[in-house]
C-alpha cells in the first residue's frame, strides 16, 4: 500500500532569477528540486489556428521541472504556483485566457513518488512581461523567480 501525499509546510522562502533550479525542504521526507526556466512571452495566442490572445496583454510561459528527492509522495500541479505583477496582483493559470490560450499543453496536477520527476508548462495571462512566479504550496511563496 502507497502512503498519502503529503501536505507540505513552509519554512522558509527563497528568491533567485528565473532560470535557477532549486532544492526545496519541508517536513521529514519531503525534497523537491524544481527549475522554472525564464518565460517565454507572447502577445498572441499560443497556436496559429485556436485559442485566444491575452485579455491582460501578454502570455508569460514558464517550462517547470519538479524532481522528488524525497522519501514521501508529493502531490503537485499548477494550483502551487502562481505569478505576482505589481500593478495585478497574484494571478494564476486560471486566470484571463490562460486556460484557452492555444497551449498545446500545460502541467497537470499529479502525485510525484519518491525518486520521480514531472516537467511541463505554465501559462499566465498578464498585464506586463516582468513580475515573479512563486512556488507556493500552501498558498505562501516558498520560491520565487523573478523575470
Amino acid at each position: 500500500m502507497k502512503p498519502a501525499p503529503t501536505v507540505t509546510i513552509i519554512r522558509s522562502g527563497h528568491v533567485v532569477r528565473a532560470g535557477k533550479t532549486v532544492a526545496f525542504r519541508a517536513q521529514a521526507g519531503v525534497s523537491l528540486r524544481i527549475r522554472a526556466t525564464v518565460p517565454s512571452v507572447s502577445r498572441h495566442r499560443l497556436s496559429s489556428s485556436y485559442g485566444y490572445a491575452p485579455a491582460h496583454g501578454y502570455y508569460v510561459t514558464f517550462f517547470v521541472t519538479l524532481a522528488n528527492t524525497g522519501t514521501r509522495p508529493v502531490a503537485i500541479g499548477p494550483g502551487d504556483f502562481f505569478v505576482k505583477l505589481s500593478r495585478q496582483g497574484k494571478v494564476t493559470t486560471l486566470m484571463g485566457n490562460a486556460p484557452y490560450s492555444g497551449a498545446s499543453a500545460q502541467l497537470d496536477t499529479t502525485q510525484l513518488d519518491a525518486g520521480e520527476t514531472v516537467s511541463g508548462p505554465l501559462t499566465f495571462d498578464v498585464i506586463g512581461p516582468h513580475g515573479t512566479l512563486a512556488f507556493a504550496p500552501d498558498g505562501s511563496p516558498a520560491i520565487s523567480w523573478t523575470y
